[in-house]
């Protein structure tokens, strides 16, 4: 699929419009429900817009979707979104954060409350910071909108933007001074058990919420696990709270928030004991912590001078891990325990400010968006292990070769500043609209050497950055009918160089492998091609998209570039590839089938090729779809029974032209449903994977050789049952 699959969907919506058949307005079988027609969503232009007047794809996840789909994590709440997928940690440090359309990482921007998430760092084996801190019970929505939005969020948000939103007093209070919620939640495929309270309260102009969410959770019970193979252990705490208050003014709504979350992994890694580099390893312990916590001061507002709607945010944000690990080789030549701790810091502070103005310009409507954000963020990282010899007792703090302390990249202070305009541009009175906009950013990294980093890497060379980018976007959305919709848009977006691909200083000799800086490294930048249509009546709904994104200067992140000829020793550094593409569909569509019957459908399929190799990209997830029939003869219950089909992923190879590991197809089948046994009682449950199958995740399996030994504990839960209790006083 090129271009042309793209002019042909054009030219069908077109058709289709202009025919009488779309233009006239269904009509309902006095048996079928109807569904609701419109969503509201903020994560497109930082307003309010109706989904009919966005000019892209969105999904909307709202609390009564979270608790429908009985969703207790990040994994679990994209569980039926094909095309967004969570990367995952292996087997120990859990979730590395989102990936849509096939990019992830840092090129997915996640904001929470419009704060942006921290970032992910990892190095080596033992050192994961990981970017999954969010407790679900403490959510009140989730926006997920796929492909570049650099326009309005920056360089983070080359393949999307995953905007969040923590719970606030009037999810509770629904017009009564007071408000209390209990919620009881627990899943079988990892015996996990989470309690969620909150207390919201009105007083005049004021109101506010405190709730709080406590979860615990072991290892996965994963499908089809061999009974000869050892299986990691792992245990898990979660804490988090939210407080939030808020004033009612004359000059709109003011509302302070503090919040805060703690995770605590203890785990026995057992899988890769006796295999490779760990063939002499008896035993191998994690202890892993992460904590975060944020205060934000906020100011939404209307109509103060040419201003119509705004909001302005000012923050301060802390992100903390340390990881430990203990590893036992009694069976080594010399025998040895090794102690490893790696630590990892981030603060954030930033401004940032939306507004909107709507006015008449010559003869047109205009709704004029604009704002800025200006964000500082400090890093800091640290390595330190011991070895001891298990004969002598001696210890020693050069271990494989390295000497500890020492930082694999210098203390770094990033600064990203932007700002943005577009215009909503109403062509005529029920006609197209057109949104042009664009972004200027300045992104600055500026590098602090200290004898940690300069010790340990003394040719090492140290580089600043200093760039900037603009990111235009264009959008028309025509409204053929009152059902039928027509979009497109060109959106340009980049990235610019994050910090450890810029200053890497990773040397191991026993390993014979060294990671060095790239002081030549370019932002990436890419454009993306997007169409579809949006039809909607009383009882149906159907959404096709078609895009095609094209990136020139894709930043592959220590790619092995050779061998230094003095040494012998392979080398890795961060390089821009030539050109990478992205192209693919997606479909959702949902028909209300009459007497409580409803059936929906979602599918994607999507293909990314590095063009300088011709290799298959190997964060593409293959296609799937999703097919949920249910039945909800009343407002009071509902059942559904979802069936998740997932081709076989296509044959994927390292750099070298070694294979990597495919997921092979899998169809799964599970059964939910709700109940809500008073108005103030609810209960929604789950059974999942009804046949016990064994069947993976293609984000929790990127880049692993076939023959790697700790995929078997990656597969996913087999038969498992999830439930959540929910009273409201």
């Amino acid at each position: 699929m090129r271009f042309r699959a793209i002019h042909a969907l054009a030219a069908v919506c077109l058709l289709a419009g202009l025919s009488p058949a779309a233009a006239q307005d269904a009509r309902d079988d006095e048996s079928e429900q109807e569904l609701e027609l419109e969503t509201v969503t903020v994560v497109a232009t930082r307003q309010p817009r109706s989904l009919s007047e966005v000019a892209g794809t969105i999904t909307v996840l709202d609390a009564e979707r979270i608790e429908r789909d009985v969703a207790l994590d990040i994994e679990d709440l994209v569980r039926y979104e094909p095309g967004v997928d969570v990367d995952g940690g292996g087997t120990r440090f859990g979730f590395g954060g989102f990936r849509i359309r096939g990019l992830g990482g840092s090129r997915t921007a996640i904001v929470i409350d419009n704060v942006p998430a921290a970032d992910r760092f990892t190095v080596g084996n033992f050192a994961d910071s990981g970017r999954g801190l969010l407790e679900l019970g403490l959510v009140s929505r989730v926006e997920i909108l796929r492909g570049p939005a650099s326009t309005i969020y920056g360089s983070k948000a080359l393949g999307g933007v995953v905007a969040v939103s923590l719970l606030e007093a009037e999810d509770l209070l629904f017009g009564q001074p007071r408000a209390t919620r209990i919620d009881l939640a627990g899943g079988g495929e990892n015996n996990r058990f989470r309690t969620t309270a909150a207390h919201a309260m009105r007083s005049g102009d004021w109101s506010g919420v405190l709730a709080a969410s406590v979860q615990t959770a072991d290892e996965l019970d994963v499908a089809g696990l061999p009974e000869s193979m050892a299986e990691d252990r792992l245990d898990r705490d979660q804490g988090a709270f939210v407080f939030r208050a808020g004033r009612n003014t004359d000059l709109g709504r003011i509302r302070l928030t503090l919040d805060g979350i703690r995770e605590e992994r203890e785990s026995d890694l057992r899988a890769l004991l006796g295999t490779g580099r760990f063939r002499n390893t008896t035993s191998l312990a994690g202890d892993d912590r992460r904590h975060q916590w944020r205060v934000l001061l906020d100011h939404h507002f209307d109509r103060i001078g040419p201003v119509d709607r705004g909001q302005w945010r000012l923050w301060h944000q802390v992100t903390d891990t340390s990881q430990q690990t203990d590893e036992s080789r009694p069976l080594a030549a010399t025998p040895v325990d090794l102690f490893r701790r790696f630590d990892f810091r981030q603060e954030n502070t930033g401004l940032g400010a939306d507004f909107e103005s709507e006015l008449r310009f010559a003869g047109f409507r205009h709704r004029i968006g604009y704002g800025f954000e200006v964000v500082q963020s400090d890093l800091e990282q640290q390595r330190f292990a011991t070895q001891t010899n298990l004969e002598t007792g001696a210890l020693t703090t050069t271990v494989l070769g390295e000497r500890f302390p020492l930082r694999d990249f210098p203390r770094t202070e990033v600064t990203e500043a932007g700002m943005y305009l577009f215009d909503e541009i109403l062509l005529w009175p029920g006609g197209p609209t057109l949104s042009p906009g664009a972004r200027f950013e300045y992104y600055e990294l500026d590098s602090e050497p200290d004898p940690l980093f300069t010790s340990a890497f003394p040719d090492a060379e140290i580089v600043d950055l200093d760039t900037t980018a603009w990111a235009p976007r264009v959008g028309l959305v025509w409204p053929m009918s009152n059902s039928l919709d027509v979009f497109f848009q060109f959106a340009r977006g980049f990235r610019s160089p994050p910090f450890e691909d810029v200053n890497i200083g990773l040397d191991i000799p026993q390993f014979g492998i060294r990671a060095i800086p790239n002081p030549d490294l370019e932002p990436e930048r890419g454009h993306t091609l997007e169409t579809g249509i949006r039809y909607r009546t009383g009882s149906t709904m159907l959404d096709l998209a078609v895009f095609r994104n094209r990136f020139k200067d894709f930043i592959d992140t220590r790619a092995l570039v050779g061998f230094d000829p003095a040494t012998g020793v392979l080398l890795f550094q961060s390089i821009n590839r030539d050109r990478v593409e992205i192209e693919g569909a997606e479909l959702r569509a949902r028909r209300a089938l009459g007497y409580g019957f409803d059936l929906e459908l979602a599918a994607e399929w999507t293909r990314g090729e590095d063009r300088s190799t011709d290799r298959s990209l190997a964060g593409i997830s293959p296609p799937q779809a999703i097919a949920a029939l249910s039945y909800a003869p009343t407002p009071d219950w509902e059942i559904r029974f979802i069936t998740t089909a997932t081709r076989t992923q296509r044959q994927l190879e390292d750099e070298q032209g070694d294979p990597l590991f495919s997921a092979p197809g899998s169809t799964v089948f599970d059964l939910t449903g709700q109940w809500r046994i008073t108005p103030e009682l609810s209960l929604s449950a789950g059974v999942f994977n009804l046949t016990d199958k064994r069947w993976f995740n293609h984000a929790n399996v990127i880049n692993r050789p076939p023959g790697d030994p700790v995929l078997p504990l990656l597969a996913e839960p087999g038969r498992n049952v999830r439930a959540t209790l929910g009273w409201r006083f």
